[in-house]
């Protein structure tokens, strides 16, 4: 046992003798009666690089869970979003509404607004405080595209997603604006 990485203790020497012959005391308390190994430097440093590996894997991987974790959430939330919209469509369409976007806009800012969502609730508000989304209307054969029908037809679509996006009051009412424009044409 002349050089320092290649020193192994036999499982024949008494601990008491691997402390002599070392020079250093046995670490009884580690292995107990095992015999003191001593392990190669060479190997300790690739143990080393292999440990810093696993750890950095480790690392990715929780990285990867967390983002897709996230983007569970944001489907779930999308999906919720969606469901929600189908049913106020449904509701919207089975109370014969005249301006299902409109009338939708609506109920989602009621919606929005309450603690716990209630949809037949706001459709049936909105029923009694703006009868005239409601019912039948002598305009229902008329097509509503106007003249210059597609660049109107796309800011329609802007407004539309601001005032949804945003949920602000001003936003709502240039949609509506834009809308009651769109059907005087």
């Amino acid at each position: 046992m002349s050089t320092v990485d290649t020193q192994v203790a036999s499982a024949t020497e008494r601990p008491e003798d691997a402390s002599l012959s070392t020079g250093r005391p046995s670490p009884e308390g580690a292995y107990g009666d095992a015999a003191e190994r001593l392990v190669p430097v060479g190997k300790a440093i690739r143990y080393r690089k292999r440990a810093q590996q696993a750890e950095q894997q480790f690392n990715d991987l929780q990285h990867d869970l967390e983002q897709t974790r996230k983007q569970l959430a944001e489907a779930d939330a999308l999906v919720t979003r969606l469901e929600r919209r189908q049913r106020i469509d449904q509701l919207l369409a089975d109370a014969e509404a005249v301006d299902l976007q409109a009338a939708r806009l609506l109920t989602e800012a009621v919606v929005a607004e309450m603690d716990e969502p209630d949809i037949e609730a706001a459709v049936d508000d909105l029923r009694r405080h703006k009868p005239y989304l409601f019912g039948r209307s002598h305009l229902a054969g008329i097509p509503t595209m106007g003249v210059g029908g597609a660049a109107e037809s796309d800011a329609l679509e802007l407004a539309q997603d601001q005032a949804t996006a945003s949920g602000h009051r001003r936003d709502l009412l240039r949609y509506l604006r834009l809308r009651r424009a769109e059907h005087r044409r």
